[in-house]
């Protein structure tokens, strides 16, 4: 084989080389970027805003903890500032004795599309039903005066589907560590200090940074 025709082949097997290594980095880049968008969101999980929002918010929430009250008006003043751009994913933590009865409730309200407004009753009355150390109030009093048909919802809540949710949650609950409530993922990456603050921040930092990116 003639010397030339020997540099013409290792100049285009090196081409190949280099061309699979480009494609796979990149596969691998577009994979993470989906894998960071994705974690700890499943299929059965509550979702309130646009499917295509370049930002998913995963909220591992107790309706029994008093945190997690507090910190739900600017979880939703963060999603009315940015309607477009957020996805709330919802991840039910099951650590206290009332919290499987209001999930059960959320999960019998959102076959009705009644999740978000269920959710926000549900915390507003959460020190009537849920009081810690004595009995409380049954959540189902609150619920009266929603659109919820009560007769089909308290049927609905019976599901044995939803103990399977509760435990898919509880599982991943597990996986990504959490142990107190609320906590929150951005995009993947765990706020680390419960504010309201460093949580807008983060999200827009991955939104300018995404827009960053797309110029």
């Amino acid at each position: 084989m003639k010397r030339t025709n020997i540099v013409v082949l290792t100049v285009i097997s090196l081409m190949v080389l280099l061309g699979a290594a480009y494609f796979t980095q990149n596969s691998d880049n577009s994979t993470s970027a989906t894998q960071a968008n994705q974690i700890w969101v499943q299929n059965h999980s509550p979702k309130i805003g646009p499917k295509d929002a370049p930002v998913t918010l995963v909220e591992f929430i107790d309706p029994a903890c008093e945190a997690c009250r507090a910190m739900y008006p600017y979880v939703k003043e963060i999603m009315n500032k940015h309607p477009n751009d957020v996805r709330l994913v919802i991840r039910y933590v099951n650590f206290h004795t009332q919290s499987e009865d209001a999930i059960r409730i959320l999960e019998a309200a959102r076959k009705q599309n009644q999740f978000q407004t269920v959710l926000e009753v549900l915390l507003a009355f959460q020190p009537a039903w849920a009081p810690h150390g004595r009995d409380g109030v049954d959540p189902w009093t609150f619920l009266t005066k929603t659109k919820l048909d009560l007769n089909q919802a308290k049927q609905d809540a019976l599901d044995p589907t939803i103990a399977k949710i509760i435990e898919l949650d509880m599982t991943d609950v597990k996986a990504a560590g959490v142990r107190k409530t609320p906590s929150f993922f951005v995009n993947g990456k765990p706020l680390k200090l419960m504010h309201p603050d460093p949580l807008l921040e983060m999200i827009e930092t991955e939104l300018n940074a995404i827009k960053q990116q797309s110029n």
